[in-house]
């Protein structure tokens, strides 16, 4: 047993690198505490939780948009509806803290998942450590409180039922039905499932003809194969919602998440290395090389380069593959020997323990700083001015941008109906997106959205260009402004007792700052 000693001190640097393992397991999940843990609201946060508690409510899915007046009575499809029952529950019970609660807490089911996986392959701690801190890192832009949430659980568990089917000969390829049946009614990435099991099939086929295998083995597969696919039809709209998801995946999305990720510049460089490094290892020992998840990879790296939004579920798909792969090519190189010294191992241990500390002291310190709440930003979201209307009673139908839509059903419905919200065409209409997305630079256009639907109030981001718009027109009065928005109303005889008061100067204007958490 090797001993180092130092100052009379006698060090074993067995023991030190059992030390060096365990924070090298810790900072896997340090890091996606750290990570995962974003505590400020997404765009479409509020119509979650409201869409899910008028589901609650009435016990019943609202089949036709009832909070729109530009596609008001279209069909609705939610492909969401289960996920937002479950945070509408959650935030019913455990408010926001339990909705960050609840976040976090899938999240560290997934590493740990993905961890079982890693080292069920015998993959070396230092690789394991690095692999996975970069791959919480990659993940952690998906980790709002979101539905896609859902997605990388179920991506996380069918790839788990994989490995435990083709590695350690455990058959619980019966569950991957029921986890569809949820899967399909959480979030439209279902579609990631119902892709994954055919690349394993015929992944798995290609693999036993060219070992001359016997096929009896691939009964099996197949049949749950059927079986899963066909439970993508138990959802509320049954085959039409796949159709619907083929119709609108196949156009162009003005969101940023839906672009592609741009190769030749800075962005994204941490996806980059790791789409790199896994690339690579695709080259590296060729035999006993899984087809089933080497297929898996490469769909959903063409996937992550092609949509933005698509990059966590690579860094999830590929995390234990490349952590493997990373460990072998050490070992075969003499990596891990050639650092195993006792100076190494410390400068190792104390980095880890410094770095671990400060995620978890970081962390902590941003939850307790907020009482466990969501943070609502008053720069990106319009606080003050939805407050003004509430407070004036002002009611009527508000156009407004696409990322305030579902925070203004969540405080001024059914007073007021919206243009356009985050349902994007699981219930607008193309002309209507297209209207929206085409008037932030065109006052021709923005006079067309105006004229073609029944707008009572104007609520925008404060920019000269609507400003001289709006207060150009006759029909328009302006009636509130703050450093981030505007608001005008329509110069109708409805609105008369508004604009008197605006003249009498009795109008309510908020005079103290306003709770920035999620309520």
């Amino acid at each position: 047993m090797m001993t180092v000693t130092t100052g009379g001190v006698k060090y074993n640097l067995n023991l030190l690198e059992k030390h060096l393992h365990l924070l090298l397991r810790i900072i896997a999940y340090s890091s996606a505490v750290y990570f995962f843990s974003f505590i400020t609201a997404d765009t479409d946060l509020w119509g979650h939780i409201k869409f899910g508690m008028d589901t609650w409510a009435q016990k019943a899915l609202h089949r036709f948009d009832i909070y729109s007046y530009t596609a008001y009575g279209r069909e609705w499809i939610n492909h969401e509806w289960l996920s937002e029952l479950v945070m509408y529950l959650v935030y019913h019970i455990f408010g926001s803290p339990g909705l960050l609660m609840g976040k976090l807490f899938v999240g560290l089911v997934i590493v740990y998942i993905l961890s079982c996986i890693s080292f069920n392959r015998n993959s070396n701690p230092l690789v394991y450590g690095l692999v996975f801190a970069l791959s919480v890192f990659i993940m952690s832009p998906g980790f709002m409180t979101r539905p896609q949430i859902a997605t990388f659980l179920f991506t996380t568990l069918f790839l788990f039922i994989f490995h435990l089917y083709f590695e350690r000969e455990k058959n619980l390829l019966w569950s991957l039905p029921l986890i569809m049946t949820l899967w399909v009614n959480c979030h439209g990435g279902f579609l990631i499932g119902l892709g994954m099991f055919p690349v394993v099939v015929v992944s798995a086929i290609i693999s036993f003809r060219s070992k001359n295998g016997d096929g009896r083995y691939l009964h099996s597969l197949i049949f749950w194969l059927v079986l899963t696919e066909a439970s993508a039809l138990i959802n509320p709209y049954g085959f039409r919602l796949l159709v619907f998801l083929y119709e609108t995946l196949t156009v162009k999305r003005n969101i940023w998440e839906w672009n592609p990720v741009t190769l030749f510049d800075l962005s994204y460089l941490r996806f980059k290395l790791f789409a790199i490094l896994v690339i690579l290892t695709l080259f590296f020992k060729k035999k006993g090389n899984r087809y089933w998840e080497m297929g898996i990879i490469l769909i959903a790296m063409i996937y992550a380069l092609k949509h933005q939004r698509h990059t966590p579920i690579l860094a999830i798909v590929a995390a234990p593959y490349l952590t493997e792969k990373l460990s072998i090519l050490g070992r075969q190189s003499n990596l891990f020997y050639k650092v195993r010294s006792f100076h190494a191992y410390l400068i190792l241990v104390i980095s880890l323990t410094l770095i671990i500390s400060y995620q978890i002291f970081h962390t902590a310190n941003r939850y307790i700083k907020t009482g466990f709440n969501i943070l609502v930003d008053p720069r990106i979201y319009p606080i003050y001015p939805v407050h003004f209307l509430k407070e004036n009673g002002i009611k009527g139908n508000i156009l407004l941008p696409f990322e305030w839509g579902e925070y203004v059903i969540w405080k001024l419905y059914p007073n007021c109906k919206v243009s356009i919200d985050g349902r994007f065409r699981t219930v607008y209409p193309q002309e209507v997106i297209e209207a929206h997305f085409g008037v932030l630079s065109d006052e021709l256009k923005y006079n067309e959205l105006l004229d073609r639907y029944p707008t009572d109030i104007i609520l925008v981001k404060r920019k000269p260009f609507f400003y001289h718009l709006i207060s150009n027109q006759k029909k328009w009065i302006y009636i509130y402004s703050d450093s981030d928005s505007i608001i005008f109303i329509k110069n109708k005889d409805s609105n008369q007792g508004i604009v008197d008061k605006l003249k009498r100067k009795e109008l309510i204007y908020p005079r103290k700052e306003l709770s920035v958490y999620f309520h």
